[in-house]
């Protein structure tokens, strides 16, 4: 598998063949860049994909890293799921579950998003090696923050609350998504990582909003990071040092930053602060 291109320490661009291994686990298809270990385990976010990894997935693994990035169920390109706008965080951490029952469960578990949400789910029972939250929702303690008011964003949630009640899938929708997620990527990019977007479960957007589920991390004795991105408009700064706070973890703020900074220009800048984290840990 060839991944993006990266700037070579003199501008020019530089492309590294990574072979990348397709693994079938519990049914959900799984990447790995395999390495020497410790592993590394990735979770995307709401309507995402292992894709969104892809470049953190090459630069963990020219560090050593053992990667693994998931596709939770009923994201592309795992089969299709009629219920999917029913299932809950609990049914995706049950996944990652899965999945660690199979590789071990002595990783690093990184989750975006939604997937921060679900890995804090998964971490107060999981013996893990760290646990990073990128750009996470939040549980239960910490009250999920809107980003600042936008006309355009607030009509197009008014018209997502009947699919919200009735739980059925959320179609990603291009005026929202281009604001709240893909605000730091250059245009073309913004239409190209949007195509890749697949609906989402709509009781998960209903138990992060609402705050319904609860995770307890406070006996755990592996660090926690939460990093985010200054200009983030759907995990906006605020919350996340909330979430910090509430998890008693280290914070990195990644200037001019935004939701999807491992795929935005510069993403390299971002990846290597988790990497030094790691080991100032000594993992």
């Amino acid at each position: 598998m060839r991944l993006t291109p990266i700037q070579g320490r003199g501008g020019d661009q530089q492309e590294i063949d990574v072979v990348v291994e397709t693994q079938w686990i519990a049914g959900l298809e799984v990447e790995r860049a395999p390495a020497r270990r410790p592993r590394v385990l990735f979770v995307h976010g709401a309507g995402a994909g292992s894709w969104t990894w892809s470049n953190f997935m090459r630069q963990f693994q020219e560090a050593g890293y053992d990667c693994y990035a998931m596709n939770l169920r009923g994201h592309a390109p795992n089969p299709p799921i009629p219920s999917l706008g029913e299932l809950t965080l609990q049914d995706y951490a049950d996944d990652v579950r899965k999945v660690l029952a199979e590789i071990g469960e002595d990783v690093v578990l990184v989750g975006h998003s939604m997937g921060g949400a679900i890995a804090q789910l998964v971490g107060q029972d999981a013996r893990l090696r760290a646990l990073v939250l990128a750009a996470s929702a939040p549980l239960a303690g910490v009250r999920f923050q809107p980003p600042p008011l936008n006309l355009s964003l607030l009509a197009a949630s008014l018209r997502a609350y009947p699919t919200l009640i009735r739980r059925q899938p959320l179609k990603p929708r291009w005026r929202v998504i281009r604001h709240a997620a893909l605000n730091c990527l250059p245009p073309d990019q913004q239409r190209e990582v949007f195509a890749k977007m697949v609906p989402e479960s709509a009781a998960v957007g209903v138990q992060v909003y609402r705050g319904e589920v609860a995770a307890d991390l406070t006996r755990v004795d592996y660090p926690i990071l939460v990093i985010s991105g200054t200009h983030d408009q759907t995990s906006i700064l605020t919350m996340e040092r909330e979430i910090a706070e509430q998890r008693g973890a280290d914070m990195i703020e990644l200037d001019r930053r935004g939701h999807m900074f491992m795929l935005e220009p510069g993403w390299e800048e971002c990846g290597r602060k988790i990497l030094d984290w790691l080991r100032e840990k000594g993992i």
